[in-house]
Protein backbone atom coordinates (compact mmCIF):
# COMPACT_ATOMS: atom_id res chain seq x y z
CA UNK A 1 0.00 0.00 0.00
CA UNK A 2 2.00 3.01 -1.20
CA UNK A 3 1.24 6.09 0.89
CA UNK A 4 0.77 8.53 -2.00
CA UNK A 5 -3.60 5.03 -0.08
CA UNK A 6 -14.92 6.03 3.69
CA UNK A 7 -15.67 2.60 3.63
CA UNK A 8 -15.94 0.31 0.64
CA UNK A 9 -18.09 2.12 -1.91
CA UNK A 10 -19.00 -0.98 -3.87
CA UNK A 11 -20.59 -2.99 -1.06
CA UNK A 12 -23.96 -1.50 -2.00
CA UNK A 13 -23.74 -2.91 -5.53
CA UNK A 14 -22.69 -6.52 -4.92
CA UNK A 15 -22.69 -8.34 -8.24
CA UNK A 16 -24.23 -11.59 -9.38
CA UNK A 17 -21.18 -13.10 -11.05
CA UNK A 18 -17.69 -13.90 -9.71
CA UNK A 19 -15.01 -11.25 -9.66
CA UNK A 20 -12.62 -11.69 -12.60
CA UNK A 21 -9.24 -10.38 -13.68
CA UNK A 22 -6.23 -9.31 -11.68
CA UNK A 23 -7.27 -8.27 -8.15
CA UNK A 24 -6.22 -4.84 -6.88
CA UNK A 25 -2.72 -3.89 -8.04
CA UNK A 26 -1.78 -1.32 -10.62
CA UNK A 27 -2.49 2.24 -9.54
CA UNK A 28 -4.82 1.06 -6.76
CA UNK A 29 -3.25 1.58 -3.36
CA UNK A 30 -5.17 -0.90 -1.18
CA UNK A 31 -3.36 -4.14 -1.91
CA UNK A 32 -4.71 -7.69 -2.10
CA UNK A 33 -3.22 -10.90 -0.71
CA UNK A 34 -2.52 -12.64 -4.02
CA UNK A 35 0.93 -12.97 -5.53
CA UNK A 36 2.30 -13.79 -8.96
CA UNK A 37 2.21 -17.53 -9.69
CA UNK A 38 5.45 -19.42 -9.14
CA UNK A 39 7.70 -19.01 -12.18
CA UNK A 40 5.51 -16.39 -13.82
CA UNK A 41 6.11 -12.69 -14.49
CA UNK A 42 3.42 -10.05 -14.06
CA UNK A 43 3.61 -6.58 -15.60
CA UNK A 44 1.57 -3.53 -14.63
CA UNK A 45 1.84 -0.05 -16.10
CA UNK A 46 -0.27 3.06 -15.65
CA UNK A 47 -0.50 6.77 -16.42
CA UNK A 48 -2.19 9.38 -14.20
CA UNK A 49 -3.11 12.92 -15.26
CA UNK A 50 -3.53 15.15 -12.25
CA UNK A 51 -5.25 18.47 -11.66
CA UNK A 52 -2.98 21.39 -12.41
CA UNK A 53 -1.43 19.57 -15.38
CA UNK A 54 0.91 17.29 -13.41
CA UNK A 55 1.19 13.64 -14.37
CA UNK A 56 2.71 10.32 -13.28
CA UNK A 57 4.01 7.36 -15.30
CA UNK A 58 4.67 4.14 -13.43
CA UNK A 59 5.36 0.44 -14.01
CA UNK A 60 5.92 -2.68 -11.90
CA UNK A 61 7.41 -6.05 -12.82
CA UNK A 62 6.81 -8.93 -10.38
CA UNK A 63 8.16 -12.49 -10.35
CA UNK A 64 6.79 -15.47 -8.43
CA UNK A 65 9.90 -16.74 -6.69
CA UNK A 66 8.09 -19.43 -4.67
CA UNK A 67 4.47 -20.58 -4.25
CA UNK A 68 2.82 -17.78 -2.28
CA UNK A 69 5.76 -15.38 -2.59
CA UNK A 70 6.80 -12.71 -5.06
CA UNK A 71 9.39 -9.99 -5.50
CA UNK A 72 8.89 -6.92 -7.67
CA UNK A 73 10.68 -3.92 -9.13
CA UNK A 74 8.77 -0.64 -9.40
CA UNK A 75 9.54 2.63 -11.13
CA UNK A 76 7.77 5.97 -11.28
CA UNK A 77 8.31 9.34 -12.93
CA UNK A 78 6.24 12.23 -11.64
CA UNK A 79 6.14 15.59 -13.41
CA UNK A 80 5.12 18.40 -11.06
CA UNK A 81 5.26 22.05 -12.12
CA UNK A 82 7.46 21.14 -15.05
CA UNK A 83 10.03 19.23 -12.98
CA UNK A 84 10.52 15.45 -13.26
CA UNK A 85 11.11 13.39 -10.15
CA UNK A 86 11.93 9.67 -10.29
CA UNK A 87 11.34 6.94 -7.75
CA UNK A 88 12.42 3.29 -7.90
CA UNK A 89 11.77 0.52 -5.43
CA UNK A 90 12.01 -3.15 -4.54
CA UNK A 91 8.96 -4.78 -2.97
CA UNK A 92 7.96 -8.23 -1.79
CA UNK A 93 4.82 -10.05 -0.69
CA UNK A 94 4.16 -13.34 1.10
CA UNK A 95 0.68 -14.86 1.22
CA UNK A 96 0.10 -16.34 4.67
CA UNK A 97 -3.49 -17.48 4.04
CA UNK A 98 -5.14 -17.92 0.63
CA UNK A 99 -8.61 -16.35 0.33
CA UNK A 100 -9.47 -18.85 -2.42
CA UNK A 101 -9.02 -21.75 0.02
CA UNK A 102 -10.31 -20.13 3.22
CA UNK A 103 -12.83 -17.50 4.27
CA UNK A 104 -10.02 -15.01 4.85
CA UNK A 105 -6.84 -14.08 3.00
CA UNK A 106 -3.82 -12.63 4.81
CA UNK A 107 -0.43 -11.49 3.54
CA UNK A 108 2.57 -9.46 4.61
CA UNK A 109 4.13 -7.01 2.18
CA UNK A 110 6.74 -4.29 2.18
CA UNK A 111 9.26 -2.36 0.17
CA UNK A 112 12.01 0.22 0.00
CA UNK A 113 11.90 3.18 -2.41
CA UNK A 114 14.68 5.56 -3.36
CA UNK A 115 15.40 8.59 -5.51
CA UNK A 116 17.90 7.47 -8.20
CA UNK A 117 19.09 11.05 -8.73
CA UNK A 118 20.27 11.43 -5.15
CA UNK A 119 20.76 7.73 -4.22
CA UNK A 120 18.74 8.50 -1.11
CA UNK A 121 16.07 6.23 0.33
CA UNK A 122 12.82 8.20 0.44
CA UNK A 123 10.45 5.67 1.94
CA UNK A 124 10.22 2.23 3.53
CA UNK A 125 6.96 0.45 4.29
CA UNK A 126 5.55 -2.69 5.87
CA UNK A 127 1.87 -3.58 5.88
CA UNK A 128 -0.62 -6.44 6.15
CA UNK A 129 -3.22 -6.88 3.38
CA UNK A 130 -6.41 -8.77 4.28
CA UNK A 131 -9.01 -10.12 1.79
CA UNK A 132 -12.54 -11.00 2.90
CA UNK A 133 -14.63 -12.84 0.27
CA UNK A 134 -18.30 -11.81 0.35
CA UNK A 135 -21.60 -12.92 -1.19
CA UNK A 136 -20.36 -16.45 -1.88
CA UNK A 137 -17.26 -15.13 -3.61
CA UNK A 138 -19.08 -12.66 -5.84
CA UNK A 139 -17.25 -9.71 -4.28
CA UNK A 140 -14.16 -8.98 -2.22
CA UNK A 141 -13.62 -6.57 0.66
CA UNK A 142 -10.04 -5.56 1.45
CA UNK A 143 -8.22 -3.65 4.13
CA UNK A 144 -4.59 -2.81 4.77
CA UNK A 145 -2.93 -1.73 8.00
CA UNK A 146 0.72 -0.83 8.15
CA UNK A 147 3.64 1.45 8.80
CA UNK A 148 5.69 3.78 6.63
CA UNK A 149 8.85 5.76 7.23
CA UNK A 150 8.73 8.80 4.95
CA UNK A 151 11.83 10.92 4.46
CA UNK A 152 9.99 14.11 3.54
CA UNK A 153 9.90 17.46 5.32
CA UNK A 154 8.84 15.68 8.53
CA UNK A 155 11.10 12.63 8.15
CA UNK A 156 9.02 10.48 10.47
CA UNK A 157 7.14 7.22 10.93
CA UNK A 158 3.41 7.13 10.21
CA UNK A 159 0.68 4.51 10.53
CA UNK A 160 -1.13 3.80 7.25
CA UNK A 161 -4.56 2.33 6.52
CA UNK A 162 -6.83 1.53 3.59
CA UNK A 163 -10.24 0.01 2.85
CA UNK A 164 -11.43 -1.13 -0.56
CA UNK A 165 -13.44 -3.61 -2.52
CA UNK A 166 -14.06 -5.17 -5.91
CA UNK A 167 -17.31 -6.44 -7.40
CA UNK A 168 -18.15 -7.90 -10.81
CA UNK A 169 -20.72 -5.98 -12.82
CA UNK A 170 -20.49 -8.28 -15.87
CA UNK A 171 -18.37 -11.38 -16.59
CA UNK A 172 -15.50 -9.26 -17.96
CA UNK A 173 -16.08 -5.98 -16.11
CA UNK A 174 -15.60 -5.25 -12.41
CA UNK A 175 -15.83 -2.10 -10.30
CA UNK A 176 -13.18 -1.17 -7.76
CA UNK A 177 -13.29 1.49 -5.04
CA UNK A 178 -11.00 2.37 -2.16
CA UNK A 179 -10.20 4.95 0.49
CA UNK A 180 -6.82 5.20 2.17
CA UNK A 181 -4.64 7.52 4.21
CA UNK A 182 -2.29 7.87 7.15
CA UNK A 183 -2.23 9.25 10.67
CA UNK A 184 -1.45 12.73 9.36
CA UNK A 185 -5.09 12.84 8.23
CA UNK A 186 -4.37 12.83 4.52
CA UNK A 187 -7.19 10.82 2.96
CA UNK A 188 -7.62 9.95 -0.71
CA UNK A 189 -10.35 8.09 -2.60
CA UNK A 190 -10.18 6.18 -5.88
CA UNK A 191 -12.78 4.34 -7.94
CA UNK A 192 -12.90 2.86 -11.41
CA UNK A 193 -13.60 -0.02 -13.77
CA UNK A 194 -11.47 -3.00 -14.72
CA UNK A 195 -12.07 -4.74 -18.07
CA UNK A 196 -10.67 -8.18 -18.86
CA UNK A 197 -9.30 -8.29 -22.42
CA UNK A 198 -10.00 -11.87 -23.55
CA UNK A 199 -8.49 -13.14 -20.31
CA UNK A 200 -5.01 -12.11 -21.48
CA UNK A 201 -4.75 -8.69 -19.85
CA UNK A 202 -6.73 -6.20 -17.80
CA UNK A 203 -7.47 -2.58 -18.65
CA UNK A 204 -8.12 -0.12 -15.80
CA UNK A 205 -9.78 3.29 -15.99
CA UNK A 206 -10.05 5.18 -12.69
CA UNK A 207 -10.65 8.52 -11.01
CA UNK A 208 -9.30 9.72 -7.67
CA UNK A 209 -9.47 12.73 -5.40
CA UNK A 210 -8.44 14.03 -2.00
CA UNK A 211 -11.35 13.82 0.44
CA UNK A 212 -10.67 17.19 2.06
CA UNK A 213 -9.74 18.90 -1.21
CA UNK A 214 -11.94 17.51 -4.00
CA UNK A 215 -10.46 19.99 -6.48
CA UNK A 216 -7.26 17.94 -6.20
CA UNK A 217 -8.04 14.99 -8.45
CA UNK A 218 -6.62 12.70 -11.12
CA UNK A 219 -7.59 10.32 -13.91
CA UNK A 220 -5.72 7.06 -14.49
CA UNK A 221 -5.48 4.47 -17.25
CA UNK A 222 -3.51 1.26 -16.76
CA UNK A 223 -2.90 -2.23 -18.07
CA UNK A 224 -1.83 -5.51 -16.41
CA UNK A 225 -0.82 -8.87 -17.81
CA UNK A 226 1.01 -12.04 -16.72
CA UNK A 227 3.11 -14.51 -18.67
Amino acid sequence: MTTTRHKCLVLAILGLVPVTGFPAGGHYVVDDTEVTAHGQIAFEGWYSRQSGGNDTRAAALAYGVHPGREIALEGERERADGVDRDLVGVTGKWTLADAAERDLGVAVAGGVFMDPDTDRVREAELFFPVDVPMADGRAMFRYNLGWSHQRDADDRDVATWGFGGEVALFPAVSAIAEIYGDQRDRTEVQSGLRVSLAGRADLDVGYGWERRAPDTNWWTVGVATAF
